[in-house]
């Protein structure tokens, strides 16, 4: 989205995780529309207190509308490029035992470290390879924690499409593995109601 002012372009910016824990503090709900629009714009303010203020106010009612992205997931993006080097989602078959319990940790923390997630989320690729084939470097806490604050850049609606995708994985993993037990568990009643056949079918014999 653009803003024009007399002809010249303005990008709006797209809402970062940064931004997201800004404005989820109490003190910062009530920012002016005229402060909001000097957040996402590189527009000066002497050229915004220029404008009709019904378009000031449409423009922040759109920016606003980004805050509330509980259901607002933007396109899974397997490869992101962040202050010029590029990073690879995660891939799920490939996560290792401490990467794995330190997210079941760090997913049940209230609040939610985002921005330590988001790390975890996008790791630094160790090659040219992107998509399906990217190539992520060894799970390693520290270096996650080493990228937190670099990482509040990051837009919100990568990480919400990100995190989705790792939730929807946990979820089908569990029910796999609670179906996988279930089935066990029938089976070991078939086998065990089959012995007490047999033993029934012995004595009576």
């Amino acid at each position: 989205m653009k803003l024009v002012i007399d002809e010249k372009e303005y990008q709006i910016k797209p809402l970062t995780i940064d931004d997201y824990l800004f404005f989820t503090k109490k003190e910062n709900q009530d920012i002016k529309d005229l402060e909001l629009l000097l957040r996402f714009t590189d527009a000066p303010k002497s050229e915004l207190v220029k404008l009709p203020f019904h378009k000031i106010n449409f423009v922040a009612s759109v920016i606003r509308s980004d805050f509330g992205g509980d259901d607002d997931y933007g396109n899974l993006d397997l490869v992101i490029t962040h202050k010029g080097k590029k990073y690879g989602l995660i891939k799920p078959s490939e996560i290792s035992y401490e990467e794995w319990v330190n997210l079941e940790v760090f997913m049940g923390q209230q609040p939610l470290n985002i921005r330590l997630l988001a790390t975890h989320l996008y790791k630094p690729l160790k090659s040219d390879k992107v998509g399906d084939d990217r190539e992520l470097i060894d799970y390693d806490l520290n270096e996650c924690e080493s990228r937190v604050y670099d990482f509040g850049g990051i837009p919100m609606g990568q990480f919400t499409s990100a995190l989705f995708f790792l939730i929807t994985f946990a979820q089908k993993l569990t029910e796999s593995l609670a179906g996988s037990m279930a089935n066990k568990l029938k089976m070991k009643e078939q086998m065990n109601e089959l012995k007490k056949q047999q033993k029934k079918k012995f004595y009576n014999q």
